[in-house]
């Protein structure tokens, strides 16, 4: 453990220094070459605004995959494919930031990357094909499973994607769905994993003093939300296909109930997404249409700053991830997925209520 927080300390402190380089020169290459994103009718902020700075975060993971990865502890050379279908993803995002391809032609792009993704490696590792026990099922037919696992990765980058509306708010929660993701991987022995999130969490810690910066500010923009998308929903197959033994388990009484807390970790994103692709169904618009209707806005309409709505939809985010694993112990995977429905709708109610006062 001595090891790890060693190499641990000289990765972050590393990290830290590169970001801070990367996103210093970004600023100046982006006014040279005029990367910026305008104001609109959707946005939450005014006038013209660098976007595009997400790129650095697969950089810095590439610069990280060749120096780390002569370290014995560490082990790239199982994930090399992951890695760079996360960086095409991320440089499919830089490209929409500027060029703004259709909705359908880049999910077609994104799942021939998932595809590529999910059909390497070990068979139970990439693609969910048991379930162990979670509402009555177990094993899957390997087609379903692969059509599951990347409607699964779809939504989650979809909704990690849809975050990316107000300052802040992606950088903070992302940060932290990675220090909770890279605990449970050191725990579990699965070292790589958790020097990933500590890349993340230091990149994103440079990036939000740019964020914030008013004469300085940056965007993540679709080449950051749709790598951090990627890496979350990789993780969290991870976490579902994680078998009995393998140290995950000892935090929870059963494994059937696994899924219901994988999901429970960025709830209010996806519980986001539903809802504002519901209202736009109901308003006869596509799904994937652009609005001012997701949660953030409705608090930044009612005169929250940005970092006040992050901060409030984060720790609304954890605490229903608390009160569901604290719920864990007293019911099955069907009565506990039952509860997780009831937390969204009460919240879905109350985000109503806000938005009509």
């Amino acid at each position: 453990m001595n090891e790890y927080f060693i190499y641990g300390l000289i990765i972050l402190l590393f990290t830290l220094f590169l970001s801070s380089f990367l996103f210093k020169r970004y600023i100046v290459v982006a006014r040279k070459y005029n990367l910026y994103k305008g104001y609109n009718d959707r946005s939450s902020h005014l006038g013209q605004v660098y976007t595009g700075s997400g790129i650095l975060l697969a950089f810095v993971l590439l610069v990280a995959n060749i120096v780390l990865d002569t370290i014995s502890i560490f082990d790239f050379n199982s994930i090399n494919i992951v890695i760079t279908s996360s960086v095409l993803i991320a440089i499919l995002g830089f490209y929409d930031d500027f060029m703004e391809i259709t909705a359908f032609h880049k999910y077609i792009i994104l799942l021939f990357i998932i595809g590529m993704t999910i059909n390497t490696g070990t068979l139970n590792d990439n693609i969910i094909i048991n379930l162990n026990g979670f509402l009555g099922l177990y094993e899957i037919p390997y087609w379903l499973g692969l059509s599951f696992t990347a409607f699964v990765y779809l939504a989650v980058i979809n909704a990690i994607n849809l975050m990316d509306g107000i300052d802040t708010y992606l950088a903070i929660f992302c940060s932290l769905v990675c220090i909770l993701l890279g605990l449970i991987f050191l725990n579990v022995g699965i070292i790589t994993y958790s020097l990933i999130c500590l890349l993340i969490i230091a990149s994103l810690s440079v990036f939000l003093r740019y964020n914030i910066s008013k004469k300085k500010k940056l965007f993540i923009g679709d080449a950051g939300s749709l790598f951090l998308g990627f890496w979350i929903a990789y993780f969290l197959v991870k976490l579902i296909n994680l078998t009995p033994g393998e140290g995950l388990y000892k935090f929870f009484t059963r494994s059937d109930i696994i899924p219901v807390l994988v999901v429970a970790i960025i709830n209010l994103p996806v519980l986001d997404t539903l809802r504002v692709m519901l209202v736009r169904v109901l308003k006869r618009k596509s799904p994937f249409s652009a609005d001012r209707n997701h949660i953030h806005h409705i608090f930044i309409d009612k005169g929250y700053t940005h970092v006040k709505t992050s901060l409030l939809l984060c720790m609304i985010n954890f605490l229903n991830l608390a009160v569901i694993f604290l719920l864990e112990p007293l019911f099955n995977s069907f009565e506990l997925t039952l509860v997780y429905i009831g937390i969204n709708l009460f919240w879905v109610s109350v985000f109503e209520l806000i938005k009509r006062k």
